[in-house]
């Protein structure tokens, strides 16, 4: 295998792949500090806040019932909103220098009788009241903050029947069309979107999959009549939101392709695409839950790679917080420590490409287990590799003189080590399902 990277061909600037759910705020004192370093180290741009604390939230953060609990209230009285915890959250994301991406709605309802994830008793009503809750967080109301949110996502997952939705199709149509026109007559500025799809499984998987029959036919119909109905009633559509919990990388970009011809065939060409929930659903690959384990590394860093590649426009892992889909960290109950699990190397690796801006021209045969991507600013240049079926020899082409090899194999040894680079080539011995990121 050979890669070759052009230090002088720049390409487009490198995207927020490594974006991810959820902040750092929602931890006990004594591991504040730590979890904002995996932030800080990683480098994450911005934060989304759906299922905020977990499906059995304290009924204090983030969700629009929590914030504006009696319902009959009056809206435009800031003494029946609730803001102190979800303050807290929200400043604790801004503190470790990232953004908010936040979800106007409700976080998953498990509970046998749904209490929050019904449709609101008067859809305008729940604008105006969305709309106070983007003036205490961007004008400073209800001595609120000017923190400039500039994503407001309404809905999650309104297919998921019966825990996020109990309503019928039309209504979310009508909910979405209320609220998306009343938001952005209030604030033309900011991004207003949604309605977090639960998935395009229907499009990018074998239909023998019986986790997800249940949605092969509901949810490409569910799509066209929202699309319909927003068009129809004018309503705005800033950016597109998706979720895919993948079985391989190319997953991500088979859907990316698909929502991107999606939107500019119905004339929806300057509408982003963003991939608000990724991870992988390993049962699907009769494999158990791999999160901590050395081989979801490499999975996670390819993913970012596509995404990059394809027409996607920002990728949130999901989700940051300990619990069944993170990779990101776990906390040790005894010693009341943090250790960093295989997510986290892929996204920190993500993180260093990213923070050098500048994509650079990579040739290097692509169908073959490998993926690369390389950036470069200010004389620093960064190359991240991730091998899955791949293992051997790959020979680097590059203009330096020495390089800083990270990695972390298959076997789970991690190693950092400086080598000299001769005649232009630097030959590396690779292992499956392992990352390497380059420093030169």
């Amino acid at each position: 295998m050979k890669i070759r990277v052009n230090a002088n061909k720049t390409l487009e600037k490198i995207k927020p792949m490594h974006a991810t759910g959820g902040g750092p705020g929602e931890y006990h004192p004594y591991l504040i500090e730590d979890v904002n370093a995996i932030y800080r180290e990683i480098g994450i741009p911005s934060a989304r806040l759906h299922d905020i604390t977990g499906a059995y939230a304290s009924n204090q953060y983030i969700d629009v019932h929590c914030i504006f609990p009696d319902f009959d209230a009056d809206e435009n009285d800031e003494n029946n909103y609730n803001f102190y915890h979800s303050d807290e959250y929200i400043l604790a994301i801004y503190n470790v220098g990232s953004e908010v991406f936040y979800r106007l709605g409700e976080t998953i309802d498990h509970y046998h009788k749904k209490l929050f994830v019904l449709p609101p008793k008067d859809f305008s009503k729940w604008a105006r009241i969305c709309e106070h809750i983007i003036r205490h967080y961007n004008e400073g109301w209800a001595d609120g903050y000017h923190l400039g949110i500039k994503h407001w996502e309404i809905w999650n997952e309104p297919e998921g029947r019966k825990n996020m939705w109990t309503g019928t199709d039309e209504q979310f149509y009508e909910l979405y069309t209320v609220a998306a026109k009343h938001l952005k007559s209030c604030f033309p500025d900011l991004m207003i979107g949604g309605y977090s799809c639960v998935g395009l499984y229907a499009v990018i998987r074998d239909h023998s999959h019986e986790k997800y029959r249940a949605w092969f036919d509901t949810i490409p119909p569910i799509m066209d009549g929202f699309f319909e109905h927003i068009k129809k009633n004018n309503a705005p559509l800033d950016f597109f939101s998706w979720h895919i919990y993948a079985i391989s990388p190319e997953e991500v970009s088979a859907a990316a392709r698909y929502v991107r011809g999606y939107l500019d065939e119905r004339g929806y060409t300057d509408t982003a695409s963003y991939l608000t929930e990724f991870n992988y659903d390993y049962s699907l690959r009769s494999k158990p839950t791999l999160y901590e384990h050395p081989e979801f590394t490499s999975d996670v860093l390819a993913a970012l790679i596509e995404g990059q590649n394809s027409p996607v426009d920002m990728i949130f892992y999901y989700d940051f917080r300990k619990g069944a889909y993170n990779g990101m960290f776990y906390v040790d109950p005894l010693h009341k420590e943090i250790k960093r699990h295989a997510a986290f190397t892929a996204m920190k690796f993500f993180g260093d490409i990213y923070r050098l801006e500048n994509r650079l021209e990579v040739d290097y045969e692509c169908g073959k287990g490998v993926y690369a991507l390389a950036a470069g600013k200010d004389g620093k240049y960064g190359l991240a590799i991730a091998t899955r079926e791949f293992e051997g020899k790959i020979d680097i082409y590059i203009d330096a003189e020495s390089v800083t090899i990270t990695e972390q194999n298959g076997n789970g040894i991690a190693r950092e080590r400086k080598v000299s680079v001769a005649g232009g080539v630097l030959s590396i011995d690779t292992l499956k399902e392992s990352v390497y990121y380059l420093a030169f």
